[in-house]
Order: structure tokens, then C-alpha cells, then sequence
């Protein structure tokens, strides 16, 4: 404002010596308080930068105990909070219900995906079985969903080769394309299935629980066992080898074909290597049980076992290559 009455007056003319050496008295002192006034304004910005820099949202809903200088006008933040109310979720619940019944379960499935992280804890296990059967409603079937390519078979086709160029599993398009035979196949034929689907596992020690990821997002849940001792190791993992029905070398070295009561790995064995910086191990993975009283425990030699249906539905779903982290986190 000073500059620019200053320069209102500049500009009308001045008939009287005493106010021209007036003004320019005033002239002189306003530019030596702008220049010091600038210079620390300077400092005062480069050093209040940061404050103003956006903060990532807090993890989990909770608001943010920072504030910034330059929030004007600020609204009032809201209270931190855990979960979601029981009511929010019943009402995610019932929505998912409606579009789930018009055929919709790709949307049913991401209205209870949007509520699962912040829902309260003896709301979840219902959320998670529902959010499992829609993930089996939508990959385990034909239907068209975001994610899954239309294939139509042609003259030379075979199964082996369609998926290894689209990376998913034979028994996985088998299984959502109602296929009993993979040598029954036609030219013309439509199949329907994920392309190069993103499968993520991961295992806690400490809840003996195996949680399955697609595209980063919850797709179902498992008890599993893990073993005694601490002697499952933990760290990186991918899935090396896949065997069904398979053979089990006891400790004394004696081959053990599947189907003896003495073959503990079930139905299937995932093979897994360690990735990244993870010491090498061997003869660990994934695989199936007949004494299903053991999972939901720390109990086996080392592996993580199943029950036979889930390792099954592993089995089905999961390629080569499938990323597996094993923790001592809940």
C-alpha cells in the first residue's frame, strides 16, 4: 500500500520545495523497510516450505495431527477412528445382497472389498466368506469380468498351450470353463478366464492363517498349519513346482507313494525357493493333510499344510511363479 500511494503522489504535480524533499524523505525510508522486510520474508518462506508440503493420509482411516499454515479456511478433522460402525457395514452388507441378486457379483464384490480393512473385527469373518464365494461366483465361471480375456479355440489349440500364453493355470480354465477333459476341446470353442492373474500369498506363523491376494485385494482365507518349533522359515518365496497326488520321501529316506496312510502331504504339493535375500532352503512348500485336526496349529515338520479342498483350490488357482511371503505377524 505504501508503494502505491507513493506513487499516486509521484505522479501529481508539486509546486512546493518542502513537500517535494518531503516525499522523497518518504521515498528513501519506504525502500530501506521493503528491503529489509523482503529479505526476511525470504527466509520466512524457504523455511515454512515443508509445513506446507501435503501429508500422505494417515494408514487405517485415522486423521492427521499435523496442520498446515496455509489451510484457510480449515475444516474441522475428523475424529480418528478404527473401524467402520457395525451399521455402516450391515448396510455394505445388504447393498452387496441387492447387486449380487441382479448379477451382479463383480460390483457386490467390490462394495464389501471398499468396507473390509475398517469393519469391526466380529464382523469380518462373515465379510471374508461372503467376499470368497463372489470371488469363486466370478473366476470360477464364464461369466465376463475386468481382468479375464474371451478365448476361442483354434484348429492345434491345446489347453497346455493356451494357458502358458496367458500364464494361468490348465486346471484353473478347466475348472471355470466347465471342462471335465482337456483333450475335449473344439475349434470355436469360447473359454473364459484371467489373463496372467496376479495371485500374492501369504502366510502367518503366529495365526496360522494363509490369506490369498488378487490384484492386491482380498480374494479368500485358509487355516493352515505351520511348523512346531519355529522351524517353518520365513521370508520370500515362489511357487517352484506343482504335483498332484504326489510321492513324499520320508526322513529315514523310504519313498512313500500317494495314497498311504503314511504320505502326509495330502493331495498336492506346492514347491517353494526362497527369493530376494532369504537363505536358500529345500523340501519346503505347500501341501494337503488327512489329519485336518492339525491345522490352526504349529505342528508339522516345517511346511504349511491344508486342508485337501483348500490346497486343491491352491493348486487350481496358483501358477509357477505365484510371489509367497511367510511372517511371524498376525
Amino acid at each position: 500500500m505504501q508503494i502505491e500511494t507513493l506513487e499516486e503522489l509521484g505522479g501529481r504535480p508539486r509546486r512546493r520545495a518542502p513537500l517535494l524533499l518531503l516525499a522523497l524523505g518518504i521515498v528513501v525510508a519506504g525502500s530501506a523497510v521493503a528491503w529489509s522486510l523482503l529479505r526476511g520474508g525470504r527466509g520466512e518462506t524457504a523455511a515454512a516450505e515443508p509445513a506446507g508440503t501435503p501429508v500422505p493420509a494417515a494408514a487405517d482411516g485415522a486423521a492427521e495431527t499435523g496442520t498446515e499454515a496455509s489451510a484457510a479456511p480449515a475444516q474441522p478433522a475428523p475424529e480418528a477412528t478404527d473401524a467402520l460402525s457395525g451399521d455402516a457395514v450391515r448396510e455394505a452388507v445388504a447393498a452387496a445382497k441387492t447387486l449380487e441378486a441382479q448379477g451382479k457379483a463383480w460390483n457386490a464384490r467390490e462394495t464389501l472389498l471398499a468396507v473390509l480393512d475398517d469393519a469391526p473385527a466380529a464382523l469380518r469373518p462373515e465379510l471374508e466368506a461372503t467376499l470368497g464365494r463372489l470371488a469363486d461366483a466370478i473366476y470360477l465361471t464364464p461369466r465376463p469380468a475386468p481382468g479375464k480375456v474371451e478365448y476361442a479355440v483354434k484348429p492345434g489349440d491345446s489347453l497346455s498351450n493356451i494357458a502358458s500364453a496367458h500364464v494361468c493355470p490348465v486346471a484353473f480354465i478347466m475348472k471355470a470353463n466347465g471342462i471335465a477333459d482337456p483333450s475335449r476341446i473344439r475349434p470355436g470353442q469360447r473359454l473364459v478366464f484371467p489373463d496372467r492373474p496376479k495371485f500374492e500369498v501369504r502366510v502367518s506363523k503366529t495365526a496360522n492363517t494363509l490369506l490369498l491376494l488378487l490384484d492386491g485385494k482380498f480374494y479368500k482365507r485358509y487355516v493352515v498349519g505351520t511348523g512346531r518349533d519355529a522351524r517353518t522359515p520365513t521370508g520370500t518365496f515362489r511357487i517352484r513346482d506343482r504335483i498332484e497326488h504326489p510321492e513324499w520321501w520320508s526322513e529315514s529316506g523310504k519313498t512313500i507313494p500317494y495314497g498311504d496312510p503314511e504320505n502326509v502331504l495330502g493331495t498336492h504339493w506346492l514347491a517353494l525357493e526362497a527369493t530376494g535375500d532369504t537363505p536358500r532352503v529345500s523340501g519346503y512348500g505347500i501341501h494337503g493333510t488327512w489329519d485336518d485336526s492339525s491345522l490352526g496349529k504349529q505342528s508339522s515338520a516345517g511346511c504349511v499344510r491344508m486342508a485337501n479342498k483348500d490346497v486343491e483350490e491352491l493348486f487350481t488357482l496358483l501358477p509357477r511363479g505365484t510371489p509367497v511371503v511367510i511372517t511371524e505377524e498376525p
